[in-house]
């Protein structure tokens, strides 16, 4: 899924000197152009000519190449040097808008030799941080910060704060770019401090948005929202709707990680209108792509096909092969899940070629793996193989990459905070300036003062002995009764210690409980030798449960359940307890065997117990996967609510999907939708294996990207273990979960079940 960064290039910050609407910049283009034609001196011309190119260079970049073209003719003609500077630098930044970086750092040179030859001071600024911008998009930062450095010690001794926090900002930006969230947001929040301060609205925009992608990046996502409606504020302010898209779709991602996907969905969808009202068909492509990818997680997948089409039609119009890869994968990840095993891999293998063109090796790991399984499912074992050995190939080359990357970054890791040092030290001269100038301007008014000062003092403590008596006794009552109120305080605190300690008593005693009733990994282990019951709790008490029963005679085989109930924590363990007990009485008193008819037991067994019909808002209930296993004939009956099971045979995985519905809540069959779950019959073979679990498992953010885990890589883990012992399995299972959650919290109870028989 794919941001939008306010990573602007120079001109974005030194070229916004207005605050006109469209409108108004409409009118000053053609004022501009009548005084233009009009008979005026040459130097008034190249002025002019400078305003234009300052005007248009974003909407019509062709028009402002023609006018710094004409203005340094005119320049040279009449030997002004300060406007052919100028006009040198405009022609730079035109290749630097282009990502030209060479001619636009041949630009940038020579007009920085002449601006040294003419000792213009703002000018030679104004160079240093349009040369450090081609560095750091050449991903040279420490030749970019050197440079913005010396940008910056020259807006110092200038006194411009304007253009002190423009470079502040461009010292973000290249701190940004490398990955150094924290020194770029302290260089961020210098630069606001100071434009807040200016009023400079036009630049605050995309500030305010570049504040909010670090805080993203660093998984604040209040803050970046926060931040994100500070820039759509200004944006819509200045009437500037390409703004207004770009971060209309940074705050649908950021809903996406919270995992508020109709939030998400509705902020795409705002995005998109403005980009196809303006025609922005690299945004419009973005939109669709995003748009396209939700719809597939979302299992819309005929709306999402035509949003990711629609993508790559306008990458295939716009040239732009960087983000086609990421399309077209998408794609292929929609035929995937579609079960359209031939479309998905002509998706793939066009993603393959593109992205070794570009040498993207990140999403070339990611296909290779999706190929290979593809392969193997279709039986194709040789192009498996060869798929899976370009996968692990690639993943080793990341691997020595990332290693050698560690190291240089190791060397240069000094420089990076000797450079730091450097900024703080000409932030702390430009400070104590200021403070110089303050300390003699105050000098002088405490002289004036002085005398004044001097008759106020005695008459003030004459005032003062009386003052000072008179609140002792009203200072004495005080005490008194702050006291009495300390002591009140003091009481409230105890009590509330003892209510805390006494829930917290209560919720431990309630794990008890819970532990003490449900089914155990040792229970299971004796009716299956080789299985497994992997369990996470969020907090103390758990929302999912495992549930086991076994016929005492055998002929109703032995039922297994894994159970997700909505929410977690207590609440989650009092529907738990709710489930347990319904579930033991529809099977072991009612002797019903049947997966799908015991789910719709289950499921009006809810409703009666919640009184859901009284009350239409109850959504409660819960999510299950439920088996009957035949040891005798290893046949196992399946019925699952919004849960898949996993069948291991013959080296392959076959996913066989659950009902699309919830157990318990009204608000299916409120619509008319009929309650009925489908039975799935399986005959296993002898070391067959089959696996299942609830959706904290695969929704629980983590990994180096911030992603879901996924059911990829539940597969990915299974193939890779498959010979092993089911309960070394369960501690793959268990450390791979951990270290991809890392720093992140978990965000549900986690529950899955695997048993081989």
């Amino acid at each position: 899924m794919k941001s939008c960064y306010n990573f602007a290039l120079a001109f974005l910050f030194f070229l916004f000197s207005f605050h006109n609407s469209y409108s108004q910049n409409q009118n000053k283009i053609d004022s501009l152009i009548i005084a233009l034609d009009s008979d005026i001196e040459d130097t008034i011309k190249v002025s002019i000519l400078n305003s234009l190119f300052v005007h248009i260079k974003i909407a019509d970049p062709e028009k402002a190449l023609s006018y710094a073209q004409e203005m340094i003719l005119l320049a040279e003609s009449i030997k002004d040097q300060f406007g052919k500077a100028s006009a040198l630098n405009n022609l730079g930044l035109h290749h630097l808008n282009r990502s030209e970086y060479d001619q636009a750092a041949g630009f940038f040179n020579k007009s920085l030799e002449i601006r040294i030859e003419i000792n213009d001071k703002e000018g030679i600024a104004e160079s240093y941080n349009n040369i450090g911008s081609v560095y750091d998009n050449l991903g040279e930062f420490e030749k970019a910060l050197d440079h913005q450095t010396k940008a910056l010690q020259i807006n110092i001794d200038l006194a411009d704060e304007r253009a002190i926090a423009i470079t502040y900002a461009h010292i973000g930006i290249t701190y940004d770019h490398q990955g150094k969230y924290e020194l770029a947001l302290k260089n961020y929040l210098k630069a606001l401090s100071k434009l807040e301060e200016l009023n400079y609205t036009a630049v605050l925009g995309g500030m305010y948005n570049n504040v909010g992608e670090v805080y993203r990046s660093t998984k604040k996502y209040d803050l970046a929202l926060e931040y994100y409606s500070k820039s759509l504020q200004v944006k819509q302010w200045l009437g500037d709707k390409k703004g207004v898209a770009m971060t209309l779709n940074n705050k649908a991602i950021v809903y996406y990680y919270q995992g508020k996907i109709d939030k998400t969905l509705e902020m795409f969808y705002s995005s998109l209108e403005i980009r196809e009202e303006i025609d922005d068909k690299k945004g419009m492509a973005q939109s669709y792509s995003n748009i396209g990818e939700v719809l597939t997680e979302k299992g819309e997948f005929k709306k999402a096909v035509v949003y990711l089409n629609k993508a790559l039609q306008i990458h295939k119009l716009t040239g732009d092969r960087l983000t086609m890869v990421n399309t077209l994968s998408g794609l292929g990840n929609l035929h995937q899940v579609m079960g359209n095993k031939q479309a998905a891999i002509k998706y793939y293998q066009q993603s393959v070629e593109l992205a070794k063109e570009l040498g993207i090796k990140e999403e070339l790991e990611s296909i290779y793996l999706q190929l290979s399984l593809l392969y193997e499912n279709a039986g194709q074992y040789s192009k498996a193989f060869e798929y899976h050995q370009l996968y692990v190939t690639i993943k080793d080359s990341i691997f020595n990459e990332a290693s050698a990357k560690s190291m240089n970054e190791m060397q240069t890791k000094y420089e990076s905070e000797k450079k730091e040092k450097e900024i703080d030290m000409l932030t702390k001269d430009n400070e104590l300036q200021v403070l110089k100038t303050a300390q003699q301007e105050d000098q002088i008014r405490k002289q004036r003062l002085l005398i004044v000062g001097i008759i106020f003092i005695l008459g003030l403590a004459i005032s003062l002995i009386y003052v000072v008596y008179s609140q002792f006794k009203f200072k004495k009552q005080a005490n008194y009764e702050l006291e009495f109120k300390n002591d009140q305080l003091g009481m409230v605190n105890q009590d509330l210690d003892r209510k805390n300690r006494s829930i917290a008593e209560s919720i431990n005693y309630a794990q008890r409980i819970q532990e003490t009733i449900m089914p155990t990994q040792t229970h299971l282990n004796e009716i299956f030798p080789e299985s497994f019951i992997f369990y996470k709790a969020k907090d103390v008490v758990s929302g999912d449960f495992p549930w086991v029963w076994a016929s005492l005679d055998g002929k109703g085989g032995v039922c297994v359940s894994a159970v997700d109930c909505t929410g977690h924590g207590v609440p989650g363990a009092m529907l738990s307890m709710i489930g347990y007990f319904l579930l033991n009485d529809i099977v072991a008193s009612k002797k019903m065997h049947n997966p799908a008819i015991i789910l719709e037991e289950l499921h009006n067994g809810i409703k009666e117990t919640l009184r859901q019909e009284e009350n239409l808002e109850s959504k409660d209930g819960m999510d299950i996967a439920f088996c009957t296993i035949n040891k005798q004939n290893r046949e196992v009956q399946y019925a699952g609510a919004h849960r898949s099971l996993l069948w291991l045979h013959n080296n392959e995985i076959e996913e066989i999907r659950g009902d699309r519905f919830p157990v318990g809540g009204l608000q299916y069959s409120s619509r008319g939708k009929k309650i009925k779950f489908k039975n799935h019959q399986l005959q296993l073979e002898e070391g067959d294996s089959i696996y299942f679990y609830s959706d904290g498992l695969i929704d629980q953010i983590g990994g180096p990207k911030s992603r879901r885990f996924q059911n990829s890589q539940v597969k990915e883990i299974i193939i890779e273990n498959k010979d092993k012992p089911m309960g070394e399995m369960k501690n793959v299972f268990d450390e791979r979960f951990l270290k991809w959650m890392g720093n992140e919290k978990q965000l549900d109870d986690v529950i899955m079940i695997g048993i081989k028989v």
